[in-house]
């Protein structure tokens, strides 16, 4: 699976058929216009594509939930600039609509990778999971992902041997520690625990 970035719209993308034999997470701008897409429908489901778009921006949420619905494998990128309201939104949609859609993510990942008391690391969606992936420079040497490693180790930690309010979150199994930096936590500890809630309910009280 490879990681294509493109700075405009999915419906400004030139799709190419050599794309074919690619599976691609493309990163874009945007959806752009519904009715653009519906055109490009059939060129988008010849391809292996995957749609992200920044959960930055508000109209991206109903993007995605649109891709989905029109059965386009897609998700939302989580960073502190969420809107974690329309975040859980989403995140309902994906996992209790009973309507058929396509996978949304990273709910998707969480669900079939979640096990009770198992850290589940919703970062290895966006290729930015340090303990799964390792940026290669020219200058590349082993010591560097040992290096890497421990200084996620030294991270994680220091969140409890600090007593930071993320080491009393129930949320920490999927989160880690990812929006620390944000001084009022109660939007992602709110839709951490209410995506671990749902997925429990889910999986585990059938």
């Amino acid at each position: 699976m490879e990681k294509l970035t493109i700075n405009k719209n999915i419906t400004e993308i030139d799709f190419q058929e050599e794309w074919r034999d690619m599976n691609l997470v493309i990163y874009a701008e945007g959806l752009g216009k519904v009715r653009d897409l519906i055109a490009l429908l059939p060129v988008i489901k010849r391809l292996n594509l995957k749609f992200f778009l920044d959960g930055a921006k508000k109209e991206n949420y109903d993007a995605v939930q649109i891709l989905s619905s029109l059965g386009v494998y897609s998700g939302i990128v989580i960073n502190e600039k969420a809107d974690w309201e329309k975040l859980t939104d989403l995140m309902y949609y994906a996992l209790c609509g009973r309507i058929p859609h396509a996978p949304i993510e990273p709910f998707q990942y969480v669900y079939d990778s979640y096990e009770k008391n198992v850290l589940v690391d919703y970062s290895t969606v966006f290729f930015n999971n340090s303990d799964r992936f390792f940026t290669v420079r020219d200058n590349f040497n082993e010591k560097d992902v040992t290096e890497s490693q421990r200084k996620q180790q030294v991270f994680r930690q220091k969140f409890f041997y600090q007593a930071t309010p993320c080491s009393s979150c129930a949320g920490w199994r999927i989160c880690m520690g990812k929006y620390a930096v944000l001084e009022d936590k109660t939007g992602c500890q709110a839709f951490t625990n209410e995506l671990l809630t749902v997925i429990e309910n889910l999986k585990f009280k059938k």
